[in-house]
């Protein structure tokens, strides 16, 4: 026998061992039948929902804003115009062959921020404000992200609790 080949054999074996167990063993908590719209607290519950985020330049938060509150309302419960506005930030872009501006040299930095809101999981609440965000943005290609997350939603303003804002005594 070869002892030469004995560790190549040998890391082969221990690799294809764990290239077929592997699958076997789970390292997260065990699953279980339950889906997170099952999870329910004393004060709330979980929902569907979309999570969107907005590049806007800076100049342009309020008609972009103004644009999305016409369409979808941006309802959160029982309050509206719901959204989270980021600090100013620079977003960086170098324009190419075949967009409005051309192809461009060197990269451009815009004064931007992150214009961020949930909807409702529906498809059709969700194109509307799509629509509203590419009717009021000045982007040839506005940068948009949606993602399907879970999203809690209050079911009891848990009174009694000591840090709701209506029982804080003013300071």
């Amino acid at each position: 026998m070869n002892t030469r080949l004995l560790p190549m054999n040998l890391k082969l074996v221990t690799l294809a061992f764990w290239l077929f167990a592997f699958p076997l063993v789970s390292l997260a908590v065990p699953a279980s039948a339950s889906s997170p719209d099952e999870i329910e607290g004393k004060a709330y519950r979980l929902e569907r929902a979309y999570f969107v985020m907005v590049h806007v330049p800076a100049a342009d938060v309020d008609k972009v804003m103004k644009s999305l509150v016409g369409a979808v309302g941006l309802e959160y419960g029982k309050f509206d115009q719901v959204a989270y506005i980021d600090a100013r930030g620079l977003e960086q872009f170098r324009a190419l062959a075949g967009s409005k501006a051309g192809a461009q040299s060197r990269a451009t930095r815009e004064p931007t921020r992150v214009v961020s809101f949930s909807l409702t999981h529906d498809t059709a609440l969700l194109q509307k404000a799509l629509d509203a965000v590419y009717a009021a943005h000045v982007y040839q290609e506005p940068v948009i992200y949606v993602n399907e997350v879970w999203r809690t939603r209050s079911t009891n303003p848990d009174e009694s609790n000591p840090n709701r804002w209506w029982n804080q005594k003013p300071k």
